[in-house]
């Protein structure tokens, strides 16, 4: 399917190359786990790359836009400081932590199947975190800047908030340790609650009296006090939700 993109998007394509000295590079990629994902450049790659899944909708201008919200984050500060959230290594200590929850699961999911979960479990969280604070700002920007994208912004979030509602249900808290399945929630619950008041949508409404509510309450004010708004906030930022 031809990548057809309006004005706005094109401005900000523009603004990625003028800030970087490099120019976007679209790929076909089906195979994602999200709807757009980006490749930012180093010094020995020509293009910023951002992928996208062949059967798309007028949505990918706003993920186009959110992706090159990435890059111009990250191209805002120097070199030296560009830095990337590493993901946390010592993954025995995670496992020793939910181990108890892994017994429980273990008589719902075979253990095979079980072990591979693990790894979809936390690189989902890590996926979260790390990327959940950039991307209020990112929208934020989008939608102050670019009132054109609101309408796709909207839906591209609606979407996303329907995607992550599934984390919620009953089925899904048997069968994922506590401690994940409260964390990824509670985050859910301070991007949606965050964004939705700041778009004038009611997002984070499924998640109202909830647990993840409760405990999200405290994450979403230190978010809203605490937020600098630049590359190094957002580092600061997950470090902070971490």
């Amino acid at each position: 399917m031809t990548l057809e993109l309006i004005e706005p998007v094109k401005s900000i394509l523009s603004e990625v190359e003028a800030a970087t000295g490099k120019p976007l590079k679209f790929v076909e990629k089906d195979e994602l786990n999200t709807f757009a994902a980006v490749k930012i450049a180093r010094k020995a790659m020509p293009t910023h790359v951002i992928f996208y899944r062949t059967q798309h909708d007028a949505i990918i201008n706003h993920l186009v836009a959110h992706e090159c919200g990435h890059i111009l984050r990250m191209f805002s500060v120097p070199e030296e400081k560009r830095l990337i959230p590493a993901k946390p290594k010592d993954a025995r200590a995670m496992l020793q932590e939910i181990e108890g929850d892994l017994n429980r699961i273990s008589k719902l999911i075979p253990m095979q199947e079980l072990i591979q979960v693990v790894g979809m479990w936390t690189n989902g969280l890590v996926r979260q975190l790390t990327n959940y604070p950039p991307d209020i700002m990112i929208e934020k920007w989008i939608y102050d800047d670019y009132p054109e994208l609101r309408p796709y912004q909207l839906r591209s979030l609606e979407r996303q908030n329907q995607q992550a509602l599934k984390g919620i249900s009953r089925k899904v808290q048997m069968t994922t340790p506590t401690k994940i399945y409260d964390s990824s929630n509670i985050m859910n619950y301070v991007f949606f609650n965050f964004l939705g008041s700041h778009i004038k949508a009611d997002l984070a409404r499924p998640y109202r009296n909830t647990p993840s509510s409760k405990k999200g309450k405290q994450l979403l004010k230190l978010t809203e006090k605490d937020y600098v708004n630049s590359y190094e906030g957002d580092m600061a930022m997950i470090d902070r939700w971490a």
